[in-house]
């Protein structure tokens, strides 16, 4: 029951969006310009207010990210052979590879940690975000594009502007930021830190019902046997790697917990925007977003209860 007090309220918001949009008290302008507010701004300063006010040498966990590093590439290359065996097309390819690995840290990550852990949790998470996302992001526009040859012209002008968008990533810039702050230990002013305080409460609330405001049912329907095979990579097969990875380098406690939660996390909703971007599957996709995000309270939970089980 503990278990599912933290991780199925999450997912409770997320479909109060659902209702919400149903019913047209959130049309699609609003979720737009909320989730640009909650990626440009909200979500940044959480990660920056949480991440700069802990102590950098407590809250970072080498094993965690190189576990996790390990995990995301070892789903990399499975979800490249799966896809070669299955014959799927160059957008096909690219947008089950993308699918299999990518996760929505962010948006339901970062609110199950805060809801199992705790703000210490929270923080950890947020450190954890900053050094893996460059990773994520970056084998997502290799699994795009080399289906199609890298070595077009305008391919590699478009594989280009979204590298530089990564740079310029203000979720990553914030983690950064934060860990700079930490590291070096400098002081936030008073009134900026209290005005973080106040700002941020509504960061992770909104993004769950806006998340929830996408959801489709009419695109969950299509591709649905390859959304379900890149479901299973991510938060089974990746998790799964991750954690016996974990469990061999001695991390445990809240830091497995952590890292259970991060890795299970469903497929990023970027990677619709992305798959758009870059000659994917669009539709495809947006399945497997839809379908791994369901998936997910599900097997969130199952992770972490086994975890509790084992007395890992």
């Amino acid at each position: 029951m503990d278990i599912l007090q933290s991780v199925f309220p999450v997912f409770l918001v997320i479909v109060a969006g659902a209702v919400l949009r149903r019913f047209r008290f959130l049309d699609e302008g609003f979720i737009d310009a909320a989730n640009a507010l909650v990626y440009y701004l909200l979500l940044p300063a959480l990660l920056f207010h949480e991440v700069s006010a802990t102590q950098f040498s407590e809250a970072f966990s080498g094993p965690l990210v190189i576990g996790g590093y390990a995990a995301t590439l070892a789903t990399f290359f499975l979800a490249w052979a799966l896809s070669g065996a299955l014959g799927a097309g160059p957008a096909e390819r690219g947008s089950f590879v993308q699918g299999s690995f990518r996760a929505n840290l962010a948006y339901v990550g970062l609110p199950i940690v805060f809801s199992a852990v705790g703000q210490a949790g929270l923080r950890k998470a947020g450190i954890f975000l900053g050094f893996i996302v460059p990773l994520l992001n970056t084998l997502a526009v290799v699994a795009l594009m080399a289906p199609h040859g890298v070595g077009k012209g305008n391919g590699r002008e478009t594989a280009g502007r979204v590298l530089r968008q990564v740079a310029a990533n203000p979720i990553i810039l914030a983690c950064l930021a934060g860990v700079a702050w930490s590291l070096l230990k400098l002081p936030v002013p008073a009134m900026a830190r209290r005005t973080l305080s106040l700002l941020t409460p509504a960061t992770l609330p909104l993004s769950l019902l806006c998340l929830g405001g996408s959801f489709s049912f009419e695109r969950a329907r299509r591709g649905f046997a390859l959304a379900a095979l890149a479901t299973f990579l991510k938060v089974v097969v990746l998790t799964g790697i991750g954690l016996f990875l974990y469990h061999r380098m001695g991390v445990s406690g809240d830091d497995l917990r952590i890292g259970a939660i991060m890795l299970g996390c469903p497929t990023a909703v970027i990677t619709y925007v992305m798959a758009a971007q870059l000659e994917g599957d669009a539709d495809l996709a947006g399945t497997i977003v839809l379908v791994s995000t369901a998936a997910s309270a599900f097997t969130i939970t199952g992770w972490l209860f086994f975890l509790r089980a084992l007395g890992w």
